[in-house]
């Protein structure tokens, strides 16, 4: 059989949750650096925002750690969802995630037990009164704050 060449293959895309249950397709086939960018301009965070994605059972993807001219499809398989994090510094230097999807303990709750439990970090989630939660582990004792 012949192909056709006019029929492309479905190109590459990832679909990104955040906010109030909204949701957007981006193509990982560009650098993570401007993935990142792309997807900031999307949900309209400012340009100085960090953020990250993570898997949908809340394994972090560390697109922040790549390579900025690191191609995203290198890290991300196509067509899979992943929720947006947003990504900071506490004073004391301990990093700081925060889950931009709301009631994510509801929607994906395997995802919100590792981002909120996490061993070296502290993690904020929104609730579905978009107050935040604060589920610190002490690494003394093990145990949440």
């Amino acid at each position: 059989m012949f192909e056709n060449p006019s029929v492309q293959e479905p190109s590459m895309f990832i679909k990104v949750l955040y906010g109030d249950n909204e949701e957007a397709l981006f193509n990982p086939n560009c650098r993570t650096l401007l993935l990142l960018e792309h997807i900031k301009e999307k949900v309209g965070y400012q340009p100085e925002t960090d953020i990250d994605l993570s898997d949908e059972n809340g394994f972090i993807v560390h697109l922040l750690r790549s390579p900025p001219l690191q191609y995203a499809s290198d890290v991300l398989e196509s067509r899979r969802t992943f929720i947006l994090v947003k990504v900071s510094k506490n004073e004391d230097g301990t990093e700081l995630v925060e889950p931009m999807l709301k009631n994510l303990q509801v929607n994906r709750p395997n995802a919100f037990e590792r981002l909120t439990s996490s061993n070296d970090s502290r993690v904020h989630a929104l609730d579905s009164n978009d107050k935040r939660v604060n589920r610190q582990k002490s690494k003394k004792s093990g145990k949440r704050k």
